[in-house]
């Protein structure tokens, strides 16, 4: 066993019942209703922040956290879409969420889409490293997702709906790089052979080029009132998170600040509106890309919130300029469906074990600091609470001739590129950290690399396949939705 650190068997399982792939599309639109809500999740102070390797507590909150939720109803088929200002959320959250809405609003869980934004400065709904949740703060958050639902269905009015792609290519940056030979450091198991580095720093003289693509697309669909008033925006873009949050803060991070921004280029106040317009931005496939430019970056230092504001400003001025050019419809089609796909884990052979049980029987007591003791840590927890399978939900959607396809973790920026140019719907939207959270979804040839996103862990779990079985999963479903 694990020694010092208080491990419980059901805090990693993250199992959940799985229901049958179901479907529901309509061949024709009616015309359109729309409503949009939020609801407050900030937690306590001193709650743990997600994202870090070790436990960090929070002392202040710079943003109150969110669920943003929009909801379409067409008269044959109802959808609702709900963005949570949080880094990951498991799939039991999700499905207790579900179940919720359905018993209270009568909405079935394929036609529900709940992701999270990936902020590192809000707290675990999983077990993230050395970072576990809070029950009671679980407890609290799942009947806010479903009131957020509850509410924008509430709030349901006659409308009209756009959705277009714009370009922003300035903002992102693949993260990972190949690098010089002989200069890779070994990485937590002792493999010196990678040929993939995460974050190896601005100016770093041993990087050669980054080692994937970007997307630049921004994708923005738009609901206004007959008259013209806006209800919703939603928004997606494929960048990790940027992160120069104040120490301990609780924050949104940059998707807060393209939300308000959002609000302001509309021209409304929504304090001061009712029911308020919502601007919610979703994170596409983006588990190998961030906002740090490695080969021509500045190591300038700038006090906390100034890049974050930069990046939201900017991606907000393209989402508006998206919105102005786009042609709206009051009649869409909506049709939604989702499939159960089951997955391998990437289990540690016996070796790996005893080698991971021999660092831990030396290691400091308390919170583990070093990578090969924090990554013995987690080999530990695969094998003694990890099952060999699991399934997970993929969901796809339809709004008119867009599509929308989800990713049940980090998915690198190539699987959404290859999905899109595949995809019968054009435009194609990928949202990921979408109904589940099960870690990084590498593509093969990122496997074949190493680097961060592959090390096995609790945040990189999955077979190598299991792009591949969710690519096929979306096209097949996104094929019949076009059908």
């Amino acid at each position: 066993m694990v020694r010092n650190h208080g491990l419980r068997r059901r805090e990693f399982l993250m199992t959940a019942a799985a229901p049958a792939a179901v479907a529901q599309k309509t061949p024709s639109g009616g015309k359109l209703r729309a409503g949009a809500a939020t609801t407050n999740i900030t937690p306590n102070l001193g709650c743990s922040l997600a994202g870090n390797m070790t436990d960090f507590k929070s002392t202040e909150v710079h943003d109150e956290l969110l669920v943003r939720a929009l909801a379409l109803d067409n008269g044959s088929a109802r959808l609702a879409m709900a963005t949570c200002d949080l880094c990951v959320l498991p799939r039991d959250a999700a499905d207790r969420a579900k179940k919720l809405i359905q018993e209270r609003c009568g909405l079935p869980p394929s036609s529900v889409l709940i992701s999270t934004v990936h902020t590192h400065s809000a707290p675990p709904a999983a077990h993230l490293f050395q970072c576990p949740p809070d029950p009671a703060y679980i407890d609290f958050l799942v009947p806010r997702i479903a009131d957020a639902v509850r509410l924008a269905l509430n709030h349901l009015e006659p409308a009209r709906i756009g959705w277009g792609v714009g370009r922003e290519d300035r903002l992102v940056f693949n993260r990972r790089y190949h690098m010089r030979p002989g200069t890779m450091p070994p990485n937590p198991f002792g493999d010196t052979t990678e040929k993939a580095k995460m974050n190896p720093g601005i100016g770093n003289p041993d990087v050669i080029e980054p080692a994937g693509p970007i997307d630049p697309d921004v994708g923005v669909m738009a609901v206004e009132a007959l008259d013209g008033r806006p209800i919703a925006v939603w928004g997606n873009y494929a960048l990790h998170y940027v992160g120069d949050v104040g120490p301990g803060h609780i924050s949104a991070d940059y998707f807060g600040y393209w939300a308000r921004a959002m609000a302001r280029l509309a021209g409304v106040s929504p304090a001061e509106t009712f029911p308020p317009f919502v601007a919610m931005l979703t994170n596409a496939c983006s588990g190998d890309v961030n906002n740090v430019d490695v080969l021509k970056g500045s190591r300038e230092r700038l006090a906390p919130y100034t890049k974050m504001r930069r990046v939201a400003e900017i991606l907000a001025a393209e989402s508006f300029r998206t919105w102005r050019n786009m042609e709206f419809t009051d009649s869409p089609v909506l049709g939604s469906s989702l499939e159960e796909i089951e997955f391998g884990f990437r289990l540690p052979a016996a070796e790996d074990v005893d080698r991971a049980r021999r660092i831990l029987a030396v290691a400091p007591p308390g919170e583990l600091k070093k990578l090969p003791e924090i990554y013995a840590r987690e080999t530990v927890i695969m094998a003694e609470t990890f099952p060999k399978r699991v399934t997970a939900p993929v969901q796809a959607m339809r709004i008119g001739a867009l599509g929308i396809g989800t990713f049940p973790g980090e998915a690198f920026v190539e699987l959404g590129l290859n999905l899109k140019a595949k995809s019968p719907f054009k435009p194609t939207l990928l949202v990921e950290l979408a109904n589940d959270y099960r870690g990084y979804i590498p593509t093969l040839r990122g496997f074949a690399e190493g680097g961060y996103e592959t090390w096995r862990a609790k945040s990189s779990c999955l077979e190598k396949e299991a792009a591949a079985k969710i690519t096929a999963s979306l096209l097949r479903q996104l094929g019949a939705l076009a059908t």
